[in-house]
């Protein structure tokens, strides 16, 4: 039999064999936040094989570290919620259920992220100097960022400590305290790597070159203000997931995942409030709409590669009019639908792609086109939504 520790030795130990015969039925208890923090400060020694009796069981190393991973995990996923259960999607959407997991429902109200504190925009007129200084301040951000995680693992290279020193960053940002309570669960699997990679492994994936590309995917993004709504912050998800692959795309991707759009909105004001050099982004012009101009209505609501509109006064008519005449006779086109949502339209119209002749007609599914119009010739409002794409 092996031998247990003397009896000078001041830990706790577990009893494996007994843990073993233990079922996995699980149970509610309510914890205050203090009582969550002090049981997870002794997570990660469930891992180690020296805090168990010793028997003639040989200890599974695998299975103990899975023991500590789902502590941690479900320790860190919420309070008593009276039969309700939570979890986040691989998209970052939070879903709530009632009936014990069986079915999920999305929860915004619920998402711990959206009760982040949001920070006034930057100050100045809506601008792409504006948006382009929120990109850049955060990108300046991630760097410092990157650089305390490679500090944290070189010190303290335990799990839990790294995903301390991420929720430390993400609560500052978000202006609140407590926040690991409800999204420290996002970040197990990039603490997990960052403890197999190391500070070496962290410099060699988020590099100059990863932080200037991650910097024109938000700026891309962002509107005039340099903010993100919800649906601009979710497109900036699977743009992070669409470029980045390996340690890099967990640690934008999850990061992001886990400030809401809130929080990245808060990030992009710390620091310059205008900048002039995201030339270089290369915007795909279908999604953030930068070139197309409103003839006629008004803007309701707007989102990459979607308007919502109220038809405006156009002569005796009410119509809607956009167009993208952005170097002459050579305009940027984009393929562009169209849904009537109140009202009625009476007459439709579009500019083909290369040509200055316009179709008097619904354009078909994927049309490449710079202008397009909508009309109600009785002069009695309307609204409609446009989804623009790139030409095929």
């Amino acid at each position: 039999m092996k031998q247990n520790p003397i009896h000078t030795y001041k830990a706790q130990l577990l009893d494996y064999d007994a843990l073993l015969l233990a079922s996995d039925n699980e149970c509610s208890y309510c914890l205050s936040e203090r009582e969550v923090q002090i049981m997870l400060a002794f997570v990660d020694y469930i891992a180690w094989q020296t805090r168990y009796i010793a028997t003639e069981t040989e200890i599974d190393r695998n299975l103990i570290q899975r023991w500590s991973d789902n502590l941690a995990r479900k320790l860190m996923s919420g309070c008593c919620n009276d039969g309700q259960l939570h979890r986040f999607t691989e998209q970052g959407v939070y879903q709530t259920s009632e009936d014990g997991g069986a079915t999920w429902t999305d929860d915004s109200t619920g998402d711990p992220r959206n009760d982040y504190v949001g920070a006034p925009p930057l100050p100045g007129d809506p601008s792409d100097g504006k948006r382009c200084a929120a990109a850049d301040n955060v990108r300046d951000l991630f760097e410092q960022y990157r650089d305390n995680l490679i500090e944290i693992v070189g010190a303290t290279p335990a799990i839990l400590a790294i995903i301390a020193g991420i929720l430390a960053f993400i609560g500052v940002i978000a202006g609140v305290s407590g926040v690991g309570i409800g999204v420290g669960v996002l970040f197990l699997t990039m603490a997990a790597e960052i403890i197999t990679i190391g500070g070496t492994g962290i410099s060699a994936e988020i590099t100059f070159t990863a932080l200037e590309t991650f910097r024109c995917l938000v700026y891309c993004r962002m509107d005039e203000n340099g903010t993100l709504d919800y649906a601009a912050w979710s497109g900036l998800l699977a743009d992070i997931a669409g470029e980045f692959d390996g340690f890099a795309e967990t640690f934008f991707y999850q990061t992001v995942n886990g400030m809401g759009y809130i929080g990245m909105n808060n990030a992009g004001t710390i620091g310059a409030s205008t900048a002039s050099d995201c030339d270089d982004c290369g915007c795909e012009n279908c999604s953030n709409l930068a070139h197309w101009e409103v003839v006629y209505g008004t803007i309701l609501e707007q989102s990459p590669g979607y308007l919502k509109m109220q038809s405006g006064a156009a002569g005796p008519n009410q119509a809607i009019r956009l167009a993208n005449y952005t170097s002459g006779d050579t305009p940027e086109c984009c393929a562009v639908t169209y849904n009537v949502l109140t009202g009625v339209v009476q007459n439709q119209a579009y500019y083909p792609c290369g040509s200055g002749t316009p179709v008097f007609s619904v354009p078909p599914p994927d049309t490449c086109m710079y202008d397009i119009g909508i009309t109600n010739i009785f002069n009695v409002s309307f609204t409609a939504e446009f989804f623009f794409t790139e030409c095929p």
